[in-house]
């Protein structure tokens, strides 16, 4: 039996290690592993060291906030988003290979984030080490690289931050280590460190550019793109949508995509409130939020009526409450509950006692915030809580909540992609449709650090790898590496009807084709798109003429058959003769 041997495929992302793994599987590779370098430098580390995890460190945060002292950020210490301004600030320090503490020359701001730092590490579990921790842990081990980790081929990297480049650096020495850049371009100090560059030629894609009226105009045309694609044989796997900024448009790919029937995979997820679940969850924050009323109640008890608290009530025991009684003060809810009880006594039903203990937990607001999601959430909702209770704080847990993404539950390698264009520059596909080419969205602005601002530490020595420069090198890495077609598209107005500019990424790509907002579309992506592209059909469509007549009957002064007339022939429900119209 032939010796399997071990070697390492290191990639950026989760959509790319997906990738990776079917095509590792589709051409029989035993013994190969797939990781990001992160995960590699864990792995070389062993024991139980790990990377600290975005919630762990923002339950550190938490942790570590109230009591420690933060000189001149203890005012702001407890407003709502500094435990995601620290933890932005954490992360930019330790991807950038910063120590806080050693930092020279000294100043206020240093000391402050210096102090978190250690308050979080002494929070976190022993095994969880920064970067830098990891980097000495592995190179302690570098001679066991052979064994745990064999060949190493890096792909679809374009940079690599400065905190895992000394690591890099070592491994040549112990196994061979392959830059497999390709078209992509390499960075400058790759040289240095004795890594094969692996280069091929770029890839000439067909390129055209498109301007639509607005951005959902922009992921209207994107789908019917999809649709004609997908018309004339392409593979789903082959095609991707991607943008460098996608918050703009997910709510109109949520809903384009329920419209259309086909399967677009969210690589980056979906917010968690667009599942019932997470309906669930925002529900009972909006009572921890804002208070308890008896329509929050009624749409908290419509979505958990099988869960927790609300499970152990009567059934139909919403049919108790008055329907044109608010109840959003104690007094009121003291009040009802009282009347319930002496109801009780005459009829014999009691309501009162579980309604009662459901009330006064809830009463107490987002300092029970804990208490109340244990008590009446469970399974994924309860996880949903949770993880929002980590994010931030619990009295604007409602805000927090809108902002949680979770996967969509597709299979990103047999269905078409819709993603950040740094997932897609580590992931190439085909076909290609980038959204969002306009001045200020791509390439995005730089943005100083909430926390340490530029006098203190330079923003290109906190953050080296900024923004603006990912949004070039992606967009570059995409037109080099797709085998097929790119289609460059922008909006000419936003949503309020302000003009947009062109991004100067667009400049030397050709004139760009005018999509009017209600031009007929060669392919439609829905049944609904097709219809309102051909009028004489949707004319004669069951559903219009019935829809027509109703709203001509509705003007109409005689009696028709939309105010209840029927034929005088028609059958009786009862023994008893019907009138012939109901007016």
């Amino acid at each position: 039996m032939t010796r399997q041997t071990r070697s390492t495929l290191v990639v950026h992302g989760r959509h790319a290690m997906r990738e990776a793994h079917l095509a590792a599987a589709r051409a029989g590779r035993h013994g190969l592993q797939v990781m990001s370098f992160e995960q590699l430098a864990v792995r070389l580390a062993g024991g139980f060291i790990q990377h600290i995890d975005e919630e762990s460190l923002r339950a550190a945060i938490q942790a570590a906030l109230p009591v420690t002292a933060m000189g001149e950020l203890e005012s702001i210490k407890g407003l709502p988003g500094m435990i995601d301004a620290a933890a932005d600030t954490l992360k930019k320090a330790w991807r950038a290979g910063i120590e806080p503490a050693a930092r020279a020359p000294k100043h206020l701001r240093i000391d402050a984030i210096a102090s978190l730092e250690e308050a979080v590490l002494d929070e976190l579990p022993p095994g969880m080490m920064r970067p830098a921790d990891i980097v000495a842990a592995a190179t302690d081990r570098i001679k066991h690289s052979p064994a745990v980790l064999g060949p190493i081929e890096i792909v679809g990297l374009t940079e690599l931050s400065p905190c895992w480049r000394p690591l890099l650096g070592a491994l040549t020495a112990h196994v061979p280590v392959q830059w497999t850049a390709g078209p992509r371009s390499a960075p400058a100090w790759l040289e240095a460190t004795g890594v094969n560059i692996s280069r091929a030629p770029a890839n000439v894609p067909g390129i055209s550019a498109v301007s639509a009226a607005t951005a959902y105009h922009e992921a209207v045309d994107a789908m019917r793109w999809v649709r004609s694609l997908l018309a004339s044989g392409v593979l789903p796997s082959e095609i991707a949508i991607a943008t460098a900024s996608p918050t703009d448009y997910n709510d109109y790919f949520l809903a384009l995509r329920a419209d259309s029937n086909i399967d677009l995979h969210f690589v980056h997820g979906v917010r968690a409130i667009t599942t019932r679940d997470g309906q669930a969850a925002a529900a009972l924050a909006d009572i921890v939020a804002r208070g308890l009323s008896q329509s929050r109640l009624r749409r908290l008890a419509t979505l958990c009526w099988d869960s927790g608290l609300l499970e152990a009530l009567p059934k139909g025991w919403l049919s108790i409450l008055p329907t044109d009684a608010p109840l959003s003060t104690p007094v009121a809810w003291d009040r009802l509950l009282k009347k319930l009880m002496q109801e009780q006594e005459s009829d014999g039903t009691d309501h009162a006692p579980e309604l009662r203990v459901a009330v006064e937990l809830l009463m107490k607001g987002s300092d029970a915030a804990e208490e109340i999601g244990e008590a009446f959430l469970k399974g994924r909702a309860l996880t949903i809580w949770r993880k929002s209770l980590l994010a931030g704080s619990a009295a604007t847990i409602d805000a927090t909540i809108e902002t949680l993404k979770q996967d969509d539950g597709l299979e990103a390698c047999v269905s078409v992609a819709w993603m950040p264009a740094s997932a897609l520059a580590a992931s190439p596909r085909r076909f290609v449709r980038l959204l969002g080419l306009n001045s200020s969205r791509w390439p995005r602005g730089i943005e100083e650090d909430r926390l340490i601002p530029e006098h203190i530490i330079p923003t290109d020595v906190l953050d080296p790898l900024p923004v603006n420069l990912a949004d070039r090198r992606d967009f570059e890495t995409i037109l080099t590496t797709t085998d097929g077609e790119v289609c460059l598209s922008r909006a000419r107005r936003d949503s309020d009807g302000r003009l947009l500019g062109r991004s100067p990424l667009l400049d030397g790509h050709g004139e760009e084709i005018y999509l009017r907002g209600n031009s007929v579309p060669e392919h439609s992506f829905s049944e609904t798109d097709r219809l309102m592209a051909r009028p004489q059909e949707f004319a004669s469509d069951p559903q219009t003429v019935g829809a027509r007549a109703c709203w001509r009957d509705w003007q109409s002064p005689e009696l028709t058959a939309h105010d209840g007339l029927i034929r005088a022939d028609h059958p009786p429900h009862s023994g008893n003769p019907r009138p012939h119209s109901v007016g």
